[in-house]
């Protein structure tokens, strides 16, 4: 980039050169066609782009530009701006109208067309786009090598992103499964306990309730053997008495059981089938009683029959054996459930010690997994931290070559214009440029040695170009009625090289330095004593010492400009050296020692039409901070200044374009000319100067209230209240109400409230000045 004070001043208006050569214009004021290049307005996106910023790459419109560039910034910045092209047939060549100038002659010293060769058959002729051709496909294959490149480092990165996405999956997953397990073995331990407890309810239920029916049937056994009992012995009493059978009904061991007692009924003496036979014998096998018929038609193979008497004793020991051998079941029972009862008990003790294990290796096993899972963490986030810098490195470097590379292009396409408009000496300053970005194109190995071989062949037609355009410049011979240089009649000292750059600048616009020995020789004014004289007009010479020279000494000198002995128009030139510095009474100023801020704010001043001479009128330092001093020292004293510089290193203030009073009311300012600034801000943002007009609400422009300091905006915007014990107390700002905030921001947002001071109110106030005009 070109230093910003070797940059020339912007002029007003570039006209297309129809007759002569006019002064050539620096690259911000160029004019580029409109359609089909200009993009839309990059801040409102509603309007076309009118300007171009190539420091802050941003396209933008008229009503925008305050927002992207202050006045003072743009200084520094280089600005395209874009405007309808002239006439194309002013470009066409005057002989052939229909032809464009498309070629060189070195002879006649103008261009020609294709047809104009003929007639300049012994002369040297060279085509005009033959260096900007070689410039564009260098540019291009370059071009494409990094974007190529560039393409790499982004898949590198999208592989990069793939694998995090990968491993942030992965470790999801993992997350997951473990989560699972936990829960699952959470859910197990819990149904473990439950289903222990529920089953053992269950097993002791179940016995109890298979107790409780041993216990009953055994009882209704007992009592069923002992009702049997009873009868068989009446039967027996009975049959001893009388030779009959007895005439009491036999109950089987069933019906005992169901019910305890039973009504007695007579026993029927003779046989059902045979009526008229009585029952004599009682069969063993079938348990039946007999008569006998019965037993010889019905149990003849019935080997147990016997008469009653026998069969009674039978089923009588028979039952007696029935009853030993329910008793011994029932204790086997009795001691199988105690036995189970016992292992049922040691079995649970056994599971809630295994479920207390459980419950310990889940616990460890959650600690060694959130270990493994914070390391597993921290390691790839380390890998991927040196991955992604390597890669930033990379792609920063590939990104200033691509800047490089359209810049380039944008120089290629201005020197297409140059041509169109016949602006030869900016198409030899685009040549330099795209020099100076050769080496970036020689960095590939592919292109090196095209580059090494054609470069010779730019050079040798830029230099043919530099010696013609020094000839159709001057018109040799040389006259020095032709050319001009403007110097300034004064020069203040704050500029110490401003004089040296300005002369050094004019002659390079006039004259090529090197070939036609220009010399400036400074002269006294009352006398002809010559102090220095200037023979070389290149940065780091002997210019600058003049320049100190001058900033050093005050007063009027005279200055002779000479080219090979020969006198220039209005030589010599009267030079007055001024010892004025704006604001130079501000203590604030002078501990800052920056005389950028001085002259800003006198720029600023100037530009609202106030008179740069002010005078101090209240110093807070000295004067105090009753807001009663304030108005007795600056009440209708003209147009004021107000420096604010804070214990924290903000320094801001404001202009009144109106006098001070003690009246309680609100005034306007003819023109709103008021504006408040920063000089020092604490936002990161906007680390240089800025300054804030008046936008809306004109009639708050300033607050004049007896009670209180000076105050901007209805907002308020910025207020300096001063209690009588304490400066820093009710002072408080909220930018954007009246006065417009800094792009960006808006009235009452925090931002907005600490932009200038670093916070909204009770500032820690360091020092207070206020100039006034009277």
């Amino acid at each position: 980039m070109n230093n910003p004070k070797n940059q020339k001043k912007p002029k007003s208006n570039l006209k297309m050169n129809k007759q002569k050569r006019q002064d050539p214009q620096s690259l911000k004021d160029i004019r580029i066609p409109v359609e089909p290049l200009i993009p839309e307005c990059e801040v409102c996106e509603k309007q076309k782009a009118h300007f171009y910023c190539t420091v802050c790459k941003v396209h933008y419109c008229q009503n925008c530009e305050s927002q992207v560039h202050t006045s003072f910034l743009k200084k520094k910045h280089q600005e395209f701006t874009f405007q309808e092209p002239y006439d194309p047939q002013e470009n066409n060549c005057p002989i052939h109208k229909n032809n464009n100038l498309s070629r060189y002659c070195k002879n006649c010293q103008k261009l020609i067309c294709d047809k104009c060769v003929f007639d300049h058959t012994n002369h040297e002729t060279i085509a005009f786009d033959q260096p900007m051709d070689f410039y564009k496909e260098l540019i291009n294959e370059q071009k494409k090598c990094t974007q190529n490149h560039f393409e790499k480092i982004n898949e590198k990165f999208l592989q990069l992103n793939n694998s995090e996405k990968d491993i942030k999956s992965k470790k999801e997953k993992i997350f997951r499964e473990i989560s699972k397990f936990y829960l699952n073995q959470k859910k197990l331990l819990d149904l473990l306990e439950q289903n222990e407890i529920k089953l053992a309810n269950d097993f002791f239920e179940q016995i109890s309730q298979s107790m409780n029916k041993e216990k009953q049937t055994i009882n209704d056994l007992k009592y069923s053997t002992e009702t049997l009992l009873k009868q068989f012995n009446k039967l027996e009493s009975n049959i001893k008495k009388s030779n009959s059978f007895g005439f009491y009904k036999l109950f089987s061991q069933i019906e005992l059981a169901k019910t305890q007692e039973k009504p007695k009924s007579e026993f029927p003496r003779l046989c059902n089938e045979h009526k008229n036979k009585p029952y004599e014998f009682f069969c063993l096998d079938h348990k039946q009683l007999l008569c006998s018929h019965c037993l010889i038609l019905n149990h003849n193979n019935c080997q147990k029959s016997k008469n009653l008497k026998e069969g009674y004793v039978i089923i009588q020991n028979e039952l007696e054996e029935l009853i030993n051998e329910i008793i011994s079941i029932n204790e086997k029972k009795e001691e199988f459930v105690r036995k189970i009862q016992n292992e049922k008990i040691n079995s649970l003790k056994d599971k809630q010690i295994n479920i207390e294990l459980v419950k310990k290796n889940y616990q460890k096993l959650n600690e060694l997994t959130q270990y493994q899972f914070k390391k597993m963490n921290e390691e790839i986030s380390i890998q991927q931290n040196e991955k992604y810098l390597k890669l930033n490195k990379q792609s920063m470097k590939m990104q200033k070559e691509i800047d490089e590379l359209n810049e380039s292009e944008m120089i290629i396409k201005e020197i297409e214009i140059c041509k169109k408009y016949n602006d030869y000496q900016q198409i030899l300053i685009n040549f330099s440029k795209l020099k100076k970005l050769l080496p970036i194109l020689n960095k590939n190995e592919k292109n090196q040695l095209i580059c090494n071989s054609k470069f010779n062949k730019i050079n040798i037609i830029s230099n043919d170009l530099k010696k013609n355009l020094k000839n159709w410049k001057l018109n040799l011979p040389f006259d020095p009625n032709k050319t001009q240089i403007n110097l300034p009649n004064e020069i203040q000292l704050e500029n110490k090289l401003q004089f040296s750059i300005l002369l050094k600048n004019q002659f390079n616009e006039a004259v090529n330095a090197q070939e036609f020995n220009p010399k400036a020789e400074i002269l006294k004014s009352n006398s002809n004593e010559m102090i220095t004289e200037i023979t070389k007009f290149k940065e780091g010479t002997n210019q600058e010492l003049i320049g100190e020279y001058l900033f050093q000494k005050e007063g009027e000198y005279q200055i002779n400009i000479s080219i090979n002995d020969q006198k220039i128009p209005k030589s010599p030139f009267k030079l007055k050296v001024i010892d004025h510095f704006f604001l130079e009474e501000s203590e604030i100023l002078q501990k800052e020692n920056n005389p950028k801020f001085n002259q800003i704010l006198e720029k600023w001043i100037k530009e609202a039409g106030c008179n740069p001479n002010l005078q101090r009128r209240f110093n807070s330092r000295t004067d105090g901070w009753k807001h009663q001093t304030f108005h007795e020292k600056c009440d209708n004293k003209g147009k004021s200044i107000i420096l604010i510089k804070l214990k924290n290193k903000s320094l801001f203030g404001g202009f009144a374009a109106i006098d001070w009073d003690s009246r309680s009311g609100w005034k306007q300012s003819t023109g709103n000319k008021s504006f408040l600034f920063s000089l020092i801000s604490l936002d990161p943002k906007f680390k240089k100067p800025l300054k804030m007009h008046v936008y809306q609400d004109n009639k708050y422009e300033i607050n004049c209230y007896k009670n209180f300091g000076p105050s901007f905006g209805h907002g308020s915007d910025l207020s300096l209240g001063w209690n009588n014990q304490n400066m820093n107390e009710w002072n408080y700002s909220n930018l954007g109400w009246t006065y417009k905030p800094p792009f960006g921001y808006k009235f009452g947002s925090n931002e907005a409230k600490i932009f200038l001071a670093g916070s909204y109110e009770n500032w820690d106030i360091f020092q207070i000045e206020i100039f006034c005009e009277k």
